[in-house]
């Protein structure tokens, strides 16, 4: 019995150093993410050039690969809250051609409508951009923000589109 109760109190000590090689901590996300949609948005005004947020970090960094879940879901909401705001600046410029006195027809989209349309695009590729690094994890986030950046680009002039497309290739790029 002395023996049983001995190794019953001696077996944890042996195995608790073997248990796992993780502490259990989630990766932290950068604290510059963590901020609101309107720091979001100033960033990308640099678009199609670099963004960083905050001036230092990169949007892709933003995607961290064993993101503790609350973090995801504060990235998550800022990035499609973004989007939303873009695409909605955006939404249907230059569909409809407005006339002139002089009888002229000019898009009614503005050069901040390109603008728009240049930061959602970098902002969708600097999300596909972290994503990639991440096995997955960030997929379904990838897919909404893609949506609510690209809500009404069908429906823009080609001169919009190519501005978003502009605007991913570089998030793709440097984001």
């Amino acid at each position: 019995m002395r023996r049983t109760l001995a190794f019953a109190l001696i077996l944890p000590a042996i195995v608790l150093p073997f248990t796992g090689c993780s502490d259990g901590r989630k990766i932290a996300t950068p604290p510059a993410c963590l901020s609101d949609a309107a720091t979001w948005v100033t960033a990308l005004s640099d678009a199609p050039n670099q963004v960083r947020i905050s001036g230092a970090t990169p949007i892709s960094e933003c995607l961290v690969k064993e993101q503790a879940a609350a973090q995801h879901e504060e990235v998550g909401k800022t990035a499609v809250e973004v989007a939303t705001q873009l695409a909605a600046f955006y939404k249907g410029a230059g569909k409809d051609k407005k006339q002139t006195g002089s009888g002229e027809k000019v898009n009614q989209g503005s050069a901040s409508s390109e603008q728009a349309a240049i930061m959602a695009g970098y902002l969708v590729g600097a999300i596909e951009k972290g994503a990639d690094e991440t096995e997955g994890i960030h997929a379904t986030l990838v897919d909404r923000v893609e949506a609510a950046a690209t809500n009404g680009l069908a429906g823009a002039d080609q001169q919009i589109q190519d501005a978003y497309q502009q605007g991913h290739e570089a998030g793709l790029q440097s984001g």
